[in-house]
This record gives structure tokens, sequence and C-alpha cells, in this order.
């Protein structure tokens, strides 16, 4: 098994640990959210998006940065389109219990340098009554290269 799908691995067992909103599916495989009900949510999809490898070698280790996207959805309590739909509070809730989950342990069981939370982005509701954020999760690990 690679390091890569070993931190993936990880991350989603992490994720799964949240109970505060209570996380009900965590996936690395795509959802889809026709199929869902309104008790599957908040739900959380894992991505491999990304990785940046460094060319400098130091005894056969190098660094590499490799992003996850972490997507969440979460339901509005009403399909209405009212003020108190709270939609933007529980999107904003499930960011911070990520953040929090993720922040436990930044070396991803000791497989990883380092990792944060690089960047957030909302849906602005275009899903409604779904709504979905997307985190970037960047983390910082050594890989061996093979032998030529």
């Amino acid at each position: 098994m690679s390091t890569r799908e070993d931190i993936a691995k990880d991350i989603v067992q992490t994720l799964g640990e949240i109970t505060n909103p209570a996380v009900v599916l965590v996936s690395r495989n795509p959802i889809n959210l026709t199929d869902l009900s309104i008790a599957q949510y908040p739900a959380i999809i894992v991505r491999t998006s990304q990785e940046e490898r460094s060319n400098e070698t130091m005894g056969g280790t190098s660094i590499s940065l490799i992003n996850y996207t972490i997507e969440g959805y979460v339901r509005a309590d009403s399909s209405a389109t009212t003020s108190n739909n709270n939609i933007d509070t529980q999107k904003n809730n499930l960011i911070e219990a990520i953040e929090e989950r993720l922040e436990v342990d930044r070396t991803r069981n000791s497989l990883a340098l380092n990792s944060s939370i690089t960047s957030i982005a909302s849906d602005e509701d275009s899903l409604y009554p779904i709504g979905r954020v997307d985190l970037t999760y960047t983390v910082q690990y050594k890989y061996t290269r093979g032998t030529v």
C-alpha cells in the first residue's frame, strides 16, 4: 500500500469520528446526492486531488505535497427558502468540526511531516436544500523512489 493511500484512509477514519455534528457518511467514492435520505446528512467525500513532488533527494527520500479535497454536504432543516433554514450555519458547523478533528493529529498517524487545511469554498447554495463545502487539505510527506 502506498503512503498516499494510507494517508487518505487515515483522513476518512478520522472524519468518521466527528460527533458534532454527527457525520453519518464518510466515503472515498462519489455520492449520488439524490440517493441519500435526509437522515444520511451530513456526508463527506474525501478525494485525492493533486500532488507536487520535489526533485531534490537526500538518501533516496523526497518530499511531496499532496492535496485531498474534502467535500462536505449538509441538508437544510426545511426546503422552504426562508431566513430560518439554517443551511449556512450547518455548513459553518461542519467546516469547524472537520478542522478541529484533523488538527488532533497533523502527522496523520506518523505518515506525514505536517498537514493543514489550506482553502475552504462554499457552493453559494446552488444545490439547495443541500449545501456543499470544499476544503483543500494539504499533506507534506516523504516518499521513497524505487531503484533503477
